[in-house]
């Protein structure tokens, strides 16, 4: 591939404040990246914004105007003429220590995985854990969703337990792994496509990716099927450069898809690699190959005793609808939330549709068989992308999407870098040059604040329906102190002998729904003081005020509700609500998620209180704090949440 000038001829000695008109499309670009990454995709804190950004309102803000005034820095005509050079210079001596410098990059590279590897988990993360810990091999219901992937992951959590590691140190040991396979084949593929500089921005367009936190620890099922997928294209794009045989190609596609049917999509485009005066020895060598590992994955878990998966019309393994229908794709609400989800994992996709497009309208592009396979495999993916239906919102579980990003990203990276090579002038070849080194730098600012957020919080969606899965983030139950709490007043409500206990552990059950869950009972007026001594963490209380269901049909005028903390003498309202038993939507349990981020590492006392409604009357003020837990981690919840308290923003 040609490398042209990074600037037209005298742009060298032209002074950096005097722009022309190729300069503008950077300095657009850099523009709009710098105030997404330094407004957090919103206009303000109070905003909602598009959840593929809310993650950038836990980065302190000083650090998002930083990353988005170098971002603009970047357009600048002088910012790349050093690194050009030095890249130039880099290309023709090669890698640093050949070999062993390679090997000695990627072991780097696997210890800062582990080491800046994920706080938070997402997904099914937390089921999957569960199930690990609890349901052996042959009865989990998801083992045919994911064989190979459940195989290994039951085989290293038996081979962590005896040093003490449990379900999720095996899970993020097998992510690291793939990490560093995924990384090889970025590397052999970028040297096969480009040289020097433009190996280096095809690299960093591969790495600078919301799927790269898959390489981070990620407990999840879905980091080797993504390393292999994506191996799978690189060995084909070998094997069209005359550098490798066919039938790596087969076997690790074959292994891809042993751990996740969702890397079958790739197959497609796999038939581009068919030549027609070979294609009957190739198609044998692909099946046979391909099918090796899928057949010693399911010989392995019959021979274990685990049973056929259930198959019915339209449905796998327990799901009833694997894709949606037309009509669903394309709902708007879908295609928006799709589209966000496309945003995380490939953040230039904009930028990569328009060369893809580009490249779409020059004919002889598609004669150039890599560009035709990367089309193949892409278009495949992005029929998964849009098609396939989850239970789970696509915030929450993203990563199931994560293996379109590094195909998309190498097949528009590669179209970017031909349109550049073909551009009609030093002006356009320079414009467009310095549009993608923005860009890039914006994908690789925004990728390191989503590993940085991931690895620096423990980011919680508390889910009442889930709340069996979220005991590993539960510190405290708070009832287990009553013992040492304080009532005030501490007078019974009535004159009989029991049942008029002022405060009281009970459980409330809502009519409607049969929601049962254990109970602070707190008749107003009443304030229970919890001595607590908060962790060096972020932690948060999660609570579920209600009135009593008993007690809805008796009148009054409800009871406010108030969270307090007392420190040094001094007295803080967190949070406070009045529920009225003639609202209608205040007759359900109610959640009060309330962060105690700023007593961390304190001894305070915390006050739950409930008081009579404005009139002052009691006299049906039956109330209690359902599930008061005390809960490690930060609350989450991106789909239109306004700025978190953030410390040092």
């Amino acid at each position: 591939m040609p490398h042209p000038p990074d600037s037209p001829a005298g742009e060298e000695h032209r002074p950096w404040y005097r722009l022309r008109l190729f300069h503008l499309p950077p300095l657009l670009i850099a523009l709009c990246a710098a105030l997404l990454l330094g407004m957090a995709g919103g206009a303000d804190c109070q905003s909602p914004v598009p959840w593929a950004f809310t993650f950038l309102r836990l980065v302190p803000v000083w650090l998002r105007w930083s990353l988005g005034a170098l971002v603009l820095l970047a357009a600048l005509p002088v910012a790349w003429r050093w690194p050009r050079a030095w890249s130039a210079r880099g290309a023709s001596r090669g890698w640093p220590g050949g070999r062993v410098g390679q090997a000695l990059a990627l072991a780097v590279s696997l210890c800062l995985f582990w080491w800046l590897r994920e706080r938070t988990w997402h997904g099914d993360a937390l089921y999957k854990l569960a199930l690990l810990r609890a349901v052996p091999l042959v009865e989990n219901p998801y083992v045919w969703k994911e064989p190979l992937d459940s195989l290994l992951e039951y085989g290293m959590t038996a081979a962590v337990a005896p040093w003490g590691g449990g379900p999720e140190v095996a899970i993020a040991l097998l992510s690291v792994a793939a990490g560093g396979v995924y990384l090889a084949s970025c590397w052999a593929v970028t040297g096969w496509l480009a040289r020097g500089w433009d190996r280096g921005r095809l690299l960093v367009a591969l790495l600078a990716s919301g799927s790269t936190l898959l390489w981070f620890g990620h407990v999840e099922n879905y980091s080797w099927s993504t390393a292999l997928a994506f191996a799978t294209v690189a060995l084909a794009l070998g094997h069209l450069d005359g550098r490798l045989p066919l039938w790596p190609v087969g076997l690790v596609a074959g292994a891809a898809v042993s751990f996740h049917p969702q890397a079958a999509f790739i197959l497609p485009g796999l038939a581009l690699l068919l030549r027609r005066e070979r294609w009957p020895h190739q198609v044998t060598t692909l099946a046979l190959t391909g099918a090796i590992f899928p057949l010693l994955t399911c010989f392995l878990l019959l021979a274990l005793g685990v049973p056929w998966p259930m198959v019915t019309g339209g449905g796998f393994a327990g799901d009833p609808q694997l894709f949606w229908t037309p009509a669903q794709a394309l709902a708007p609400d879908q295609l928006a939330d799709a589209v966000q989800n496309l945003w995380l994992v490939v953040p230039l996709w904009p930028l990569w549709f328009a060369a893809i497009l580009a490249g779409l309208g020059r004919p002889p592009r598609w004669r150039e068989q890599s560009f035709a396979l990367l089309a193949g495999v892409g278009l495949g993916l992005l029929v998964y992308f849009f098609a396939f239906q989850n239970d789970l919102p696509r915030w929450r579980d993203w990563d199931l999407f994560a293996i379109v990003g590094p195909p998309l990203a190498l097949w528009g990276g590669y179209a970017w870098l031909r349109l550049e090579a073909r551009a009609p002038s030093p002006g356009a070849v320079a414009s467009l040059r310095r549009s993608l080194n923005v860009a890039l730098l914006f994908a690789a600012a925004y990728t390191a604040c989503w590993i940085g957020v991931n690895h620096t919080y423990t980011l919680v969606q508390p889910d009442p329906n889930a709340r069996a899965h979220l005991l590993p983030y539960r510190l405290l139950d708070l009832t287990e102190l009553m013992p040492q709490a304080r009532v005030t007043p501490d007078t019974p409500i009535c004159d009989e002998a029991e049942g008029c206990e002022r405060v009281a552990l009970t459980t409330f059950v809502m009519p409607q729904n049969g929601d049962a869950r254990p109970t602070l009972f707190a008749h107003a007026p009443a304030a229970v003081v919890f001595p607590l001594s908060l962790p060096d963490e972020p932690t948060f209380l999660w609570l579920s005020p209600a009135l009593d269901p008993q007690a809805w049909d008796w009148g009054g005028d409800g009871v406010t509700f108030v969270v307090k903390v007392r420190r040094g003498g001094t007295e803080e309202t967190l949070w406070q609500r009045h529920v009225s038993p003639q609202v209608a939507s205040d007759r359900a349990w109610l959640q009060a998620l309330v962060p105690l981020d700023a007593y961390r590492g304190q001894a305070v006392e915390l006050v739950l209180v409930t008081d009579p409604g404005p009139a002052g009357d009691s006299s049906a003020d039956r109330a209690g704090w359902g599930m008061p837990w005390l809960m490690r981690g930060t609350v989450y919840t991106p789909a239109s949440v306004a700025c978190p308290d953030v410390p040092g923003s």
